[in-house]
């Protein structure tokens, strides 16, 4: 049994080092490392929406630490229920036998621990941080509030795995906080990311995973960037031996430094996904490629054509341009006998078509895999590899590296050419305390206001700037503490969170049945849009500038590029008053085209649902009741469809909305409902 052992461990090797000839020598000193930069202070709060929970009508809660709401405190081990009530709209909070009306929005501040959500897919774990809950367009929206840190303690369990060796953790930490830190960059909704492979797995924070919680405090506050940008960190999990394009992985653009290239650190991991046939040269008969190569020796040499010999196999005719090795053609030049004379010729098979599914070969749905032939003994090994879309940096690449005793740094400059290490202070939340003689309370000058805007909801900024990050958003007609004496900007606390609101939009006495008159009325011109429109930036060259005020003096918040899309929240023949990336201001109305309208015919996009564009394309599933799902033109059962696309068919995911999003499948781009996607784990 040793002996036999042994013996597979040499051959296994003997074909590792066969591949590893066809690859450029690396240079002795190993990859690159990726150099190190300071950065500045930022948030470091992200907000996770929980799409995995769906729209629940109710959710059960249990406090593993300390939370307040309202001034009510919520202690170590009690139990809680979030209601809502589709119809109305509202929400309800039970704790300690008693139900109290939230309204449309509340928050849950976190002032200890966490809080264990019993519909989640780990309902042991712990979410550490506020939890805010809004109801809105008939779904309820619960984000965690939580520092990114934190964030990573729950998502490298889910993404790599305590077991893997802790400078590929580590790159794994880095990788996943960039993504991070660029999706809160350009976040301008409820939320940052999601908790689903949509963006990064996140089920709270699983107990134990030392070595995962090591990895993110030994990086701790590390984002990589090319040029200005934060790099683009895809990862997959393991690549076949050669690194993907964005473009040939979904069939649009990427940067430049995500090239194909020849990976030999996932090639040798042992832990990577291969699968193989092995085809005898002087007895194909015998393999699993014997039905097949005699079928297609009568089709190719004549009827009783039988092959009794194999010379050679040959992979070749990549799918894409070289240096891609997805070979979609396999040779096979054969030895026959036909009438009982002997000959010899190539019998072709289509890799993908004929001998993937037939030989049990299939490793990811798309037709993305790496087929190789090694001859070793008289038998032809075929082998493939690759799980995943082969982007970026491959996990078993990286754990592959940690074993050769390659830094964490050399992972990311290997995987992401060029890239610059920055550390960046993040900052940590902010927990209310009690006031003590030497403290007293933040609030203890504010007084009660009401949100008086025309439409939408106000928002609390960290910062009295409109550039400041939106710490949430606060419903209209909601209650708020806040100084009556600001100027521009006041002092405002809101459900546990301290921050600044535009004193314009206050009204410091409570409303009555009907609205009181808000402290700053918009012109008669404008039009209220209840709960922002999505229109389109259409100038005709160049970009649109954002103002703070609706006059073509004011200062410049921003600029728009042509085609970007923005929310408007009030409508004038001159100007509007909308948001865009987070940032409140004044576009000029003629530059702006409302999505609902029809667009010029670039950009037509027929009922359209606000989106948020993925950073990293994904794969999802089609899971339907029934036999096709729909891609339609548009984000409505009314619009056209453009194809079906069958049960169980893979299609690539690049934005999501509340109920649809933007999908791509077999070259055609529309939209299809979320309901009936699964997300891939792995894609």
């Amino acid at each position: 049994m040793h002996k036999r052992g042994t013996t597979w461990l040499i051959v296994i090797s003997m074909l590792i080092l066969q591949i590893f000839s066809a690859f450029p020598a690396l240079a002795e000193s190993g990859p690159q490392s990726a150099p190190l930069n300071v950065g500045g202070t930022q948030s470091g709060i992200v907000r996770v929406r929980l799409l995995s929970l769906g729209n629940p009508a109710s959710l059960k809660l249990t406090i593993s630490g300390s939370y307040t709401v309202n001034g009510q405190t919520l202690s170590n081990g009690s139990a809680a229920t979030v209601s809502y009530n589709r119809s109305s709209g509202q929400l309800s909070l039970t704790a300690g036998g008693t139900t109290t009306s939230m309204g449309s929005s509340f928050r849950m501040a976190r002032q200890s621990g966490g809080v264990k959500i019993a519909q989640g897919r780990e309902p042991a774990n712990v979410y550490p941080g506020d939890l805010q809950f809004t109801a809105q367009s008939g779904t309820l929206y619960v984000v965690a509030h939580v520092y990114i840190e934190e964030y990573l303690y729950g998502v490298l369990p889910y993404e790599m795995g305590n077991s893997s060796g802790l400078e590929a953790l580590k790159a794994q930490a880095v990788a996943a906080r960039t993504y991070t830190l660029n999706a809160m960059k350009k976040s301008a909704s409820l939320y940052d990311l999601v908790d689903t492979t949509a963006d990064q797995m996140y089920n709270g924070t699983p107990s134990g995973n030392e070595n995962c919680r090591r990895a993110v405090d030994e990086t701790r506050g590390v984002a990589v960037k090319n040029g200005n940008d934060y790099t683009a960190t895809y990862y997959t999990a393991s690549n076949g031996g050669q690194t993907e394009s964005v473009k040939n992985a979904w069939n649009v653009s990427g940067p430049d430094y995500l090239t194909i290239k020849d990976d030999p650190y996932d090639l040798s991991n042992p832990d990577a996904v291969v699968k193989s046939v092995r085809v005898s040269a002087s007895n194909p008969q015998s393999s699993k490629m014997a039905g097949l190569l005699n079928k297609k020796a009568a089709a190719s040499f004549g009827s009783g054509a039988t092959v009794n010999a194999v010379y050679a196999v040959t992979p070749h005719t990549p799918r894409f341009s070289i240096p891609s090795r997805v070979y979609s053609k396999l040779d096979f030049e054969v030895g026959y006998t036909l009438n009982g004379i002997s000959a010899s010729g190539i019998i072709t098979f289509d890799i993908f078509s004929e001998l993937e599914s037939a030989l049990g070969m299939s490793i990811n749905t798309g037709k993305n895999e790496l087929w190789s032939v090694v001859e070793q003994d008289g038998v032809f090994i075929i082998s493939a590899r690759r799980y995943g879309h082969g982007v970026g940096m491959s996990q078993r690449g990286a754990m592959q590296m940690a074993r050769m005793g390659y830094t964490y740094d050399q992972i990311l400059g290997f995987y992401y050419p060029g890239c610059v290490r920055v550390l960046y202070t993040l900052n940590t939340p902010v927990v209310d305390t009690a006031p003590t003689p030497q403290q007293p309370a933040q609030t203890a000058n504010l007084l009660s206001a009401w949100v008086n805007t025309e439409s939408g909801g106000l928002n609390l900024r960290a910062e009295p700037d409109a550039k400041a990050k939106v710490l949430c958003s606060i419903p209209r007609l909601e209650k708020l503490l806040a100084d009556s004496q600001g100027g521009t900007w006041s002092k405002a606390s809101y459900n546990g969170l301290d921050g600044y609101v535009m004193t314009r939009y206050l009204t410091f006495s409570e409303p009555a049945a009907a609205p009181v008159s808000p402290a700053f009325t918009p012109s008669p011109i404008y039009t209220p849009a209840p709960d922002g429109v999505p229109a389109i930036v259409t100038t005709e060259k160049g970009s649109l500038n954002l103002r703070s005020q609706p006059k073509s003096s004011a200062k410049v918040l921003c600029t728009i590029p042509q085609g970007d899309q923005v929310v408007i929240y009030d409508q004038g023949e001159t100007w509007c008053r909308v948001i865009y990336e987070g940032i409140e201001g004044y576009a000029m109305t003629q530059f702006l085209t409302l999505a609902a309208a029809t667009p010029p015919p670039a950009m037509a996009a027929p009922n359209m649902e606000p989106m948020r564009a993925l950073e990293m394309p994904v794969l999802a599933r089609v899971n339907t009741p029934l036999s096709t799902l729909n891609l339609r033109e548009g984000c409505s059962t009314s619009t056209r469809i453009l194809l079906e696309i069958p049960k169980n068919e893979y299609a690539t995911i690049t934005a999501i909305g509340d109920t649809w999003c933007a999908v791509t499948y077999q070259g055609v781009s529309g939209y299809c409902m979320i309901q009936y996607l699964e997300f891939a784990l792995y894609e």
